[in-house]
């Protein structure tokens, strides 16, 4: 058995340039991104490859962000580094549109079933700021309605959390953050994930709402029975006058080729990318029926909306990005063999906590999984209790420490790059992991 202090000794002791490097910085730059645990300092990469990091230090790490699931075919995959090359050659940057994007824009259209056409941004939360303002501008009304639990990016639209105190049913928001301005709180509305009265909300809120967007898969709380809320989620808002969208940003190319609406078999009006389709490199996309995108035409168009960006649809992302989905389109089988491999690992772990009664509980939709700790059910992020905080953070500690790397978001995931190899040794040092933990009574 390995203690967590002797777990977080073994790790400063590896890793001296990545706690100089911490050191260097912190007077000048603050981090954006999650670190990958708590502990005295983070780890700094250096490289990829295939299935693996490597820190500062030379230690290497199964990776299971993979750029925060981006990395669908894992890092450097040799087709995508060869577009990138083949496109700097020619120059990466011109702003005005360039030869490089018809390409992804058709790979993209045939592959989602609601993108009859496609705009193309940098990020996700790009791409999911643009679609509210198209929902807005297209209906004529100012509401947005979001699901507890969910995440759709950084702009001011999407920081809300919810307010733990409100009732399960009709959930309050609560700011995530200073600096949201109250004069956008009555643009936003709360609605219970995977709970019928949200359809009651729904049709109570009609007049008032220009779209219901979900995520096709919670990325906090990936649940495998979400098709059956989203295709009723599809049928009220048809029915209600309310457009329906769909956050694809990490489920577009990564639980199906056609992403969550291929997954569940449920068509949205408008959808969001990001991720994946951008081969590694930063990108969004807007896509959606004919009727609704008109009015990203120009200012002129009915009820048309501004947007544009000096980095949107640049050549370098476009041939990557149409690498990673040419690859993932002539390689179907990437598909069945990762989602077989989520079901093994989560199958693995779930089983080891039954059988060892570990209050600990891993949620998989595919590749995409997500570790819980605790043994309640869980339907909503209404259920995530703390009650194993420091169990969690030692879980993940002792996992770095024996080479698998987890974001600090614990939402994780694997690439095509994860063979069986690579899924077993998961399963080794998680199941190891977990029993250190217990070990040490860290459990409630």
């Amino acid at each position: 058995m390995t203690t967590t202090a002797e777990a977080r000794q073994q790790l400063k002791d590896k890793t001296p340039l990545s706690q100089e490097i911490a050191e260097d910085r912190s007077e000048i730059l603050n981090s954006g991104l999650a670190a990958n645990l708590e502990m005295p300092h983070p780890i700094f990469i250096h490289r990829g490859e295939g299935a693996y990091v490597f820190d500062a230090d030379g230690n290497s790490y199964i990776d299971t962000s993979v750029g925060f699931g981006l990395h669908m075919l894992g890092h450097r995959h040799p087709e995508i580094e060869k577009a990138i090359k083949d496109r700097a050659e020619l120059g990466w940057m011109f702003g005005i549109h360039t030869t490089a994007q018809l390409k992804l824009a058709t790979l993209l259209h045939e592959a989602s079933p609601c993108a009859e056409r496609v705009v193309f941004c940098n990020t996700g939360s790009e791409a999911t700021m643009y679609a509210f303002r198209a929902a807005r501008g297209f209906s004529g009304k100012d509401k947005i309605a979001l699901f507890d639990g969910f995440y759709h990016g950084a702009h001011d639209y999407g920081m809300w959390i919810t307010d733990p105190t409100s009732p399960r049913d009709e959930p309050r928001k609560l700011p995530m953050g200073h600096g949201i301005p109250r004069a956008i709180e009555d643009t936003v509305m709360l609605l219970p994930y995977r709970n019928p009265s949200a359809f009651d909300l729904i049709r109570k809120h009609a007049g008032e709402l220009a779209m219901v967007f979900v995520e096709g898969v919670q990325s906090s709380n990936p649940q495998p029975g979400a098709g059956e809320f989203l295709s009723e989620l599809r049928e009220v808002c048809r029915d209600s006058g309310v457009l329906f969208g769909i956050d694809e940003v990490i489920t577009g190319f990564r639980v199906a080729y056609g992403g969550a609406q291929d997954y569940f078999d449920v068509k949205p009006d408008l959808a969001t990318y990001g991720k994946v389709l951008g081969g590694g490199l930063p990108v969004g996309a807007i896509t959606g029926s004919a009727e609704v995108m008109e009015v990203f035409t120009g200012l002129a168009a009915r009820n048309g909306v501004f947007s544009g960006g000096t980095f949107s649809g640049n050549p370098l992302t476009m041939e990557a990005g149409s690498a990673a989905v040419e690859h993932l389109k002539a390689h179907p089988e990437i598909y069945t063999r990762l989602n077989a491999s989520g079901d093994r690992l989560a199958s693995a772990i779930n089983g080891y906590c039954e059988e060892r009664q570990i209050p600990a509980q891993m949620k998989n939709v595919g590749s995409m999984f997500h570790m819980f700790f605790q043994r309640d059910q869980l339907d909503s992020m209404r259920d995530v209790t703390n009650e194993n905080v420091n169990a969690e953070k030692a879980f993940y500690l002792h996992a770095l420490n024996r080479g698998v790397l987890v974001p600090g978001t614990q939402r994780a995931f694997l690439s095509a790059a994860h063979g069986d190899a690579e899924v077993d040794t998961l399963i080794h040092v998680f199941q190891e992991s977990l029993g250190d933990v217990q070990a040490e009574g860290l459990f409630s």
